[in-house]
């Protein structure tokens, strides 16, 4: 199944992005980060991408000042 994982440089704003996520309604899991994947807090955001809408999630994390880099996983 494919994911897209969000990583951030700090577990502050995995929280801040769980609770503007959350507030807006967008379903998401938070899990450790992904061994092929590196990331200074070690926390991840996964969501499905059926439910996922690239636009509108980099907007609300980018006008909230939240800095985070996009991975695509595909989990057998």
């Amino acid at each position: 199944m494919r994911y897209f994982i969000l990583i951030f440089e700090s577990t502050h704003h995995v929280l801040k992005a769980e609770k503007l996520l959350t507030g807006m309604g967008i379903k998401f899991d938070s899990l450790p980060i992904p061994k092929e994947i590196s990331s200074d807090c070690g926390i991840a955001i996964r969501i499905d991408p059926a439910l996922f809408d690239e636009h509108l999630i980099t907007s609300i994390l980018t006008k909230n000042d939240i800095n985070f880099q996009l991975h695509e996983k595909i989990y057998k």
